[in-house]
């Protein structure tokens, strides 16, 4: 009989080897992925931090922060545009024309909207400082060219119209705690409309269709004085998570007026609270467990809520520039003072 012949690995110990692998692998999938969802959060921060600043550079060059939408309203530019510059796009930002009715007189129908020439040329750019790396990309609408973002602007505590949620309630403070919530003020301006809140209504650029373009008022831009409530305690920016895509949800859609703000109206990531994207779409596969309508009332007035990917909460910045993670389990009463920025709130120790 030879000797010196080598033996080979047998059936038990291949499967042993396997078996151990797989087990490593097991172990060691969990930590890469939190390591990698540290990175995109941090990066997600960093995005925000920038916007915020954008926003401070804009105010020391113009004396106003950026205004939410023009006052045209949805369709003619949004916060998006007159931060470009301070992002370093303003190869971009100077093809966009028309914001605001800028360099257009009467009537407003001439006024190219977003999705007119030149500047659909600008809503098809996907913009990755816009971007959370922790959301996947996509394109609005059945996958035409409109690009949606992830972060939204502070609109106040209330709703898009920045009045009274319900509508017309009395007697109530910022933080609702008699079940009205009295809107708070807010660094950017969304929907000012008094003349369509009847029942709730929305409040669209239509009211100015034929009209002279400088009567537009929504949006109206704020003074850092504005800010009583003090910039290190006013929300500026956060996230919100784009719609899936196929459908023609419009949430994340950032360079339509109702896509690109926030209120602080529900708490953050709450699965039971309803955006109210009035003038868009909810589309048949809207975001899994976070409920959306179309249809805006006078107890549940246009409105969209902050959304995320992250682990437990949302990144959010603040209008000095300075960027923190709140927890889903903030209290309701701190997360509508963070939005208000005329309150006078006493911030609660849960932020």
């Amino acid at each position: 009989m030879r000797s010196g012949l080598r033996r080979g690995f047998t059936l038990i110990e291949l499967l042993v080897v396997i078996a151990i692998i797989a087990i490593l692998i097991g172990l060691l999938l969990p930590a890469v992925q939190k390591i990698r969802e540290a990175a995109n959060r941090m990066k997600c921060s960093n995005n925000m931090k920038q916007i915020a600043l954008a926003n401070m550079n804009y105010e020391s060059a113009n004396n106003t922060f950026v205004p939410g939408v023009s006052k045209l309203g949805c369709c003619w530019g949004t916060w998006m545009i007159p931060t470009l510059p301070y992002m370093e796009q303003d190869n971009v930002f100077r093809v966009y024309v028309g914001f605001g009715g800028q360099g257009f007189g009467a009537p407003m129908g001439n006024i190219p909207r977003y999705a007119a020439a030149p500047n659909n040329q600008v809503a098809n750019k996907r913009l990755t400082s816009f971007l959370c790396p922790s959301d996947r990309p996509k394109n609005w609408n059945n996958n035409v060219a409109y690009t949606t973002h992830n972060y939204v602007l502070n609109a106040g505590n209330s709703n898009f119209y920045q009045v009274s949620t319900p509508i017309g309630c009395t007697g109530g403070d910022p933080v609702g705690t008699n079940g009205c919530v009295t809107f708070g003020g807010a660094p950017f301006g969304w929907y000012e409309d008094p003349a369509a809140l009847a029942a709730g209504g929305d409040s669209s650029p239509v009211d100015y269709t034929g009209g002279d373009p400088n009567q537009g008022m929504m949006g109206r831009p704020r003074s850092i004085a504005d800010i009583t409530d003090g910039t290190s305690n006013t929300l500026c920016v956060s996230e919100v998570l784009t719609a899936p895509r196929g459908g023609n949800d419009i949430r994340g859609f950032t360079w339509w007026g109702g896509g690109a703000g926030f209120v602080t109206y529900q708490t953050p990531n709450n699965p039971t609270a309803t955006d109210v994207m009035t003038g868009g779409g909810c589309g048949p596969n809207s975001v899994p467990n976070f409920p959306c309508t179309t249809t805006s009332t006078s107890t549940l007035p246009r409105m969209q809520l902050v959304r995320s990917r992250h682990s437990g909460g949302v990144n959010a910045a603040m209008c000095d520039g300075s960027v923190r993670f709140i927890r889903n389990s903030i209290s309701l009463t701190t997360w509508r003072a963070l939005g208000s920025a005329q309150g006078g709130e006493v911030l609660g120790n849960d932020l």
